[in-house]
């Protein structure tokens, strides 16, 4: 594992669980693109959770398959990885003191000639000792095999990778499972349009690694009236290794109009500063769900303690206001209170000019009358 080693996941692996690579000693490395281009493949299944008992052997197989339309030597090791401390995904760490536990896992092959389209499999066998207990976290590591590089790549030292995470559960009395919600937030307290996204964080104070399910809840003005929306929570099944926290991310986007990420030619557009620049979709066969108030966002998850699910629940409340259309509907408003009140002093003046040319003229009529009455 080199100093700027690249970490390509599969789509669905990445939803499951983010991947960071790290070196001996953890720096962050970049994880979204091959730095080879000739280094294509795809893994399965993923990730892998086993359990099994202290002393007895427990094994599976991974699949990969080379994807690109060259021949690449790859090379597979078992690493370790641990929960960053924030956010709770993964983070690949090469052995360290204290990483005996790699010892028990093996490999039935380590090196491999992919040739393209083809599927390899590799056999991971893992021998916990009678002294194991709890959870171990391993990494499977398909590589480029580094002598097959060009000599830009070697001096560049850029190789690409692709991981496996194995979750392992050695099953024995003692064994804690307690999770709780420690925030529930939305990322803004006042929404023009959705969608609306949700950060929940929840930590993980057991023994081994779990992964809590459950639904949003979604009402108008109060918690205690009908739903109008129900997120799914965790639906790919995110696990919380032990003595962490995780955040997951929801979003409710079912609302009219909505902000949607813009996009050229496909391509999704960001700033300078790199924020994903948006639109507003007006879908007109969704004008019933315009969204426009107080709401409450209601969490009931839960997760097993072995026994029994344990449910946890948060709450979090957020307003809609469509601001920019209502600020306009106020112009609109005070311009048409403007006109009318223009409209009714005009008329009043014209009235009252009427009304004094029209008296004018018997006042003059009546001066004639009366010097004829007189001559």
């Amino acid at each position: 594992l080199s100093a700027l080693i690249f970490v390509s996941l599969a789509t669905t692996f990445t939803q499951a669980f983010p991947l960071t690579a790290h070196a001996a000693t953890p720096t962050t490395a970049p994880t979204t693109a091959n730095a080879n281009a000739n280094f294509n493949i795809t893994t399965s299944p993923l990730p892998i959770q086993l359990v099994t008992t202290p002393g007895k052997p427990v094994s599976t197989d991974l699949r990969f398959q080379n994807s690109g339309t060259k021949t690449t030597y790859i090379n597979a090791s078992v690493i370790k990885f641990k929960s960053d401390d924030k956010t709770g995904h993964p983070i690949l760490i090469k052995r360290q003191p204290g990483s005996s536990y790699l010892d028990w896992a093996t490999l039935s092959k380590t090196s491999f000639v992919a040739e393209p389209g083809e599927w390899n499999t590799v056999t991971l066998t893992i021998t916990p000792p009678a002294s194991a207990a709890y959870g171990y976290y391993y990494a499977v590591l398909f590589s480029q095999d580094p002598s097959t590089l060009s000599n830009t790549a070697k001096a560049s030292k850029l190789a690409g990778a692709r991981a496996t995470l194995v979750l392992l559960d050695v099953q024995v009395p003692g064994e804690k499972r307690k999770l709780e919600v420690t925030s529930f937030t939305a990322d803004h307290k006042l929404f023009e349009y959705l969608p609306v996204k949700f950060n929940i964080a929840v930590h993980n104070s057991g023994n081994v690694h779990m992964a809590p399910g459950g639904n949003i809840f979604i009402t108008r003005g109060g918690s205690t009236k009908k739903p109008i929306a129900i997120l799914d929570f965790n639906k790919n099944e995110g696990n919380i290794l032990p003595k962490s926290t995780r955040t997951f991310t929801e979003s409710w986007e079912d609302g009219f109009p909505l902000f949607v990420p813009k996009r050229d030619n496909g391509q999704i557009v960001t700033n300078k500063k790199g924020i994903v620049e948006q639109d507003l979709k007006w879908d007109f066969a969704k004008a019933n769900k315009l969204r426009f108030g107080h709401y409450n966002a209601h969490l009931l998850a839960a997760y097993s303690d072995g026994d029994k699910d344990i449910p946890i629940e948060a709450d979090v409340g957020f307003w809609v206001l469509p601001w920019k259309a209502m600020g306009a509907f106020v112009l609109v408003l005070i311009a048409a209170y403007g006109w009318h009140r223009l409209s009714v002093k005009r008329a009043v003046n014209k009235q009252v000019k009427k009304a004094s040319s029209k008296s004018k003229s018997v006042t003059n009529a009546r001066s004639k009358t009366k010097k004829s009455d007189e001559s």
